[in-house]
């Protein structure tokens, strides 16, 4: 007699009650109630399958209605080939981050139209079910820039800061000023109390804007200890409009990136004009006392020999006054410090434009100055200006910690108790 081999499956269909009447009626009574002693019996593993099991009357469901098959089947297409170009994309967190909201509202919508899982519907997307849950709870504020609800996030800075920050960028008397100053500048000010990096990525939202710059090779430079240890000269024409090119030259302290002393001529730069600015500046700083040695970086330009080569070389020590050439055999480095003031003049406080005549040029010229050494904080005195580190403070990168963790409390408690937005969930 020819013995029935049943599939492994239809024991398991019929014990979950998803055979028909016309199913169960081809197979023997014996052959079920044998089926039936099994019905509750303990497997070992079961772990392994219970997921698939508590899925079988879904499957049920949609398998008897001929239009949902269709339409899973669809979706299940649909998903592979999304997750095999997700797979393929470079930093594919970052794709579905940015499309966070699609994939929420996609996932809602199989939820509510099928009836599947949660679980189930995010594996669609290749999400887990945890992110969407978490995604879901979060709270959009419709008045902060990033959407943040206040209560959620309150170490992110206040709303009150916040309008502080688009003030101080959107300000015109600020355009062109490079974002360390603007940050040194809302420090000292008490407008604000955070680390850069924080108000650099609001900086940048809020509308700050900055001029191009021509892109130029990194140079290394020399680094001074102290004031006075390196003076840096350089000559940069400046073109006017009525009364043609200018030649303006920058004494420059390494230290504390201070303007020292400048002029500017309309004919020939040569070492006399030189010659007269440093005697000017060591007058001006009582340099012809100082006990430690001085160091004056040039380029190779016919304006730093002659007279002033002969100016240095009567010195004799205290001070010991030296001068070196710039991106020579003996010296490789470069005299990048003095270049950096000729571009900051032309693009951040010029910004292009040009001075009608001579008188206006040299307007423009002492007004540069007062800006660069009174109101522009370079990134390595950490809030001073160049003046300020000439008169003796010390630059601290520490100076403001205090003010920081002192705002960031304060921060938490204004936030956490913020009741002044519209929530959007």
């Amino acid at each position: 007699m020819y013995k029935r081999n049943y599939h492994p499956l239809i024991p398991l269909l019929y014990t979950k009650g998803i055979l028909d009447k016309n199913q169960l009626s081809d197979i023997p009574k014996r052959t079920l109630q044998h089926w039936n002693k099994h019905k509750n019996k303990q497997y070992d593993f079961e772990n392994l399958v219970s997921p698939y099991l508590n899925e079988l009357e879904n499957i049920q469901k949609i398998y008897q209605q001929k239009q949902l098959k269709k339409t899973m089947k669809f979706i299940l297409h649909l998903s592979d080939g999304y997750q095999k170009v997700l797979q393929n994309i470079h930093r594919s967190k970052r794709v579905v981050k940015q499309n966070k909201s699609f994939i929420m509202t996609a996932i809602h919508q199989i939820i509510t139209t099928s009836g599947i899982s949660t679980k189930r519907a995010c594996k669609f997307y290749g999400v887990s079910s945890d992110w969407y849950y978490r995604e879901k709870r979060k709270i959009n504020c419709s008045l902060h820039i990033f959407k943040n609800c206040f209560k959620q996030h309150p170490n992110q800075l206040t709303f009150k800061e916040i309008i502080a920050i688009e003030k101080l960028v959107t300000n015109a008397e600020h355009y062109g000023k490079t974002k360390t100053t603007l940050y040194y500048f809302a420090m000292r000010n008490k407008l604000v109390f955070c680390a850069k990096s924080t108000f650099s990525k609001y900086a940048s939202v809020l509308g700050y804007q900055q001029p191009k710059k021509p892109k130029l090779l990194a140079k290394k430079g020399v680094r001074a200890d102290r004031i006075f240890e390196w003076l840096h000269v350089d000559i940069t024409l400046v073109p006017t409009l009525e009364e043609g090119m200018q030649k303006v030259a920058f004494i420059k302290d390494n230290f504390s990136k201070a303007i020292l002393h400048y002029g500017s001529v309309s004919e020939k730069a040569d070492s006399k004009f030189i010659t007269k600015l440093f005697k000017e500046t060591f007058l001006k700083f009582n340099l012809n006392d100082v006990k430690k040695p001085i160091h004056i970086l040039t380029d190779g330009g016919s304006e730093n020999k002659g007279a002033f080569s002969t100016w240095v070389n009567h010195f004799n020590a205290p001070p010991e006054v030296s001068k070196i050439t710039a991106r020579t055999y003996d010296f490789p480095l470069s005299n990048s410090m003095a270049e950096s003031t000729h571009r900051i003049y032309k693009t951040e406080f010029l910004k292009g434009q040009l001075s009608r005549n001579k008188k206006q040029h040299l307007e423009n010229l002492d007004a540069f100055v007062e800006y660069y050494n009174h109101h522009r904080f370079p990134n390595d005195l950490f809030g001073l200006t160049p003046i300020e580190v000439i008169h003796g403070n010390r630059p601290d990168k520490d100076f403001f910690k205090p003010h920081i963790a002192a705002a960031k409390l304060d921060r938490i408690a204004k936030n956490q108790s913020f009741n002044e937005c519209a929530f959007i969930g």
